[in-house]
């Protein structure tokens, strides 16, 4: 017997974790006008070693969505528009470098802040 995961743990993991945003399709979709959704946002760090033993320090920003929720997955070179994370905190505009999928019912995508210069 299968067991669908999206339905029976993802759907409840986003209830709780997911956060408002605005997708804009500027890839996907070029012609549609942007559309609501909601993801889980995340910030991973990482350490490279270098081969003199100096470390480099970055971090990657993701935001996992379940695709069950989308019509049209979004993809690189979409936006998304988060306007508070779970804490409350402003956030801002991103750009999506990478879409991968779990296999599973969900994508994960990495994000980048995105700033206009004025």
């Amino acid at each position: 017997m299968a067991i669908n995961l999206d339905v029976l743990l993802q759907s409840p993991i986003f209830d709780f974790w997911a956060v408002d945003c605005t997708f804009v399709p500027l890839k996907s979709q070029p012609s549609a006008s942007s559309y609501p959704g909601r993801g889980i946002l995340n910030t991973y760090s990482t350490d490279v070693t270098a081969l003199d033993g100096s470390l480099y320090s970055d971090q990657r920003t993701i935001l996992d969505i379940r695709e069950s929720e989308f019509a049209v997955l979004p993809m690189q070179n979409d936006h998304v528009i988060i306007p508070v994370d779970c804490n409350n905190v402003p956030k801002g505009e991103y750009q999506i470098v990478d879409a991968v999928s779990d296999g599973g019912g969900q994508t994960m995508l990495t994000i980048r802040k995105y700033e206009t210069v004025i």
